[in-house]
């Protein structure tokens, strides 16, 4: 396996898009978050046909990973930065801190364009 990095739904969503985005990774992993986000968009926007299957094109890349679900440790995680970040007075959205915690556990940089991930010292920015 090579360099593996999670990548949060900004990301695959202007990719989608047409936009150019480097991606720095041969593989790439989805936290179960980001499906959810990316499939709940596609069924709410304007064009849903379209789109599923655009993401559907999207999801069947073989250097893609999508999460299994929420092993108990990504629970510990998300309580650890979700402490952290009480106590620093720098809170982020629950979804972003179910992200967060997954890539934590799995100790996988993020590439995301979301700057409340700069106050999560846990994660690694890609």
């Amino acid at each position: 396996m090579g360099y593996v990095i999670a990548v949060d739904a900004n990301m695959i969503s202007a990719l989608l898009r047409g936009e150019n985005v480097e991606m720095p990774a041969e593989e790439l992993f989805i936290p179960y978050v980001v499906v959810a986000e990316l499939r709940s968009g596609t069924a709410a926007g304007d064009k849903p046909r379209k789109n599923q299957s655009q993401l559907d094109t999207f999801f069947a890349d073989d250097n893609l990973t999508t999460s299994p679900g929420l092993p108990p440790e990504v629970i510990a995680c998300y309580a650890q930065i979700y402490t952290y970040l009480r106590k620093q007075g720098t809170p982020i959205s629950p979804s972003d801190l179910w992200i967060a915690a997954e890539c934590m556990h799995l100790s996988l940089p993020l590439l995301t364009r979301d700057q409340d991930f700069r106050h999560v010292p846990q994660v690694i920015l890609a």
